[in-house]
């Protein structure tokens, strides 16, 4: 072998020798005891995120039940106290009740005064009569020191409106609502109730409690209603 052929591999291996060694080394492979640590972490952090969210749904099912528990117990405070304006309501109105002039009922939740119309107004008239102040100045005793929402209901039969009301009263609808507005009147005029627990509504003769098919029925379905409802 010639000299220039020695010193060419030489310097050939020289320079491989060189790169071998200044290579970066590669990273050994974790184990796998590694891995299943990282696994575990993952899992554990998971279950943890779970709890957090957990925790937070329990207590906010905590607080709805807490809310459904208050408002049941306002629904049962506000029928004890509507039965018991109802039994004051039959004291005051013994009369009234065994002449069936007045009629009380309690349905749903809600205290219902029915007064028929023969001792509350004349026939096509929204004046209140006498014996109709005196029943309405008794049903307010019950409801003075009350928050209850006061409806008051006007109704009428299906006779339709003479040719000398017509101009005052157009309709039925016309007169039941001129006879509950009266009511409602006579209650903040008279008793410093405030109007705005009150309001006014005439149904016409479109709510009967009977068939219009005799003088007893329509009597009966001449009438003015007082709805109490506990304020929300």
């Amino acid at each position: 072998m010639t000299i220039s052929k020695l010193s060419i591999m030489l310097i050939v291996s020289f320079f491989l020798i060189i790169a071998a060694c200044s290579s970066t080394p590669k990273a050994p492979k974790p184990s796998p005891c590694v891995n299943n640590l990282t696994v575990c972490k993952n899992q554990l952090q998971q279950c943890q995120d779970q709890i957090v969210s957990l925790t937070d749904r329990r207590d906010q099912l905590v607080k709805h039940l807490e809310e459904c528990q208050l408002s049941a117990a306002e629904v049962i405070s506000d029928k004890e106290a509507a039965r018991l304006r109802e039994a004051e309501l039959r004291v005051l109105l013994q009369k009234e009740l065994a002449d069936k002039n007045v009629e009380i009922e309690f349905l749903k939740g809600r205290l219902t005064i029915r007064m028929l119309n023969r001792i509350m107004f004349n026939s096509g008239s929204a004046d209140i009569l006498p014996i109709g102040k005196n029943t309405l100045d008794k049903v307010v005793q019950a409801l003075v020191h009350t928050k209850d929402i006061i409806r008051v209901v006007g109704h009428t039969d299906n006779v339709r409106i003479g040719m000398k009301l017509s101009a005052k009263y157009p309709s039925n609808w016309e007169l039941s609502a001129a006879r509950a507005s009266s009511v409602v009147r006579y209650f903040e005029g008279q008793h410093q109730i405030l109007p705005t627990r009150m309001e006014a509504v005439g149904l016409s003769e479109y709510h009967p409690l009977e068939t219009n098919d005799s003088d007893d029925n329509r009597q009966r379905n001449r009438r003015v209603e007082i709805i109490l409802t506990a304020k929300d």
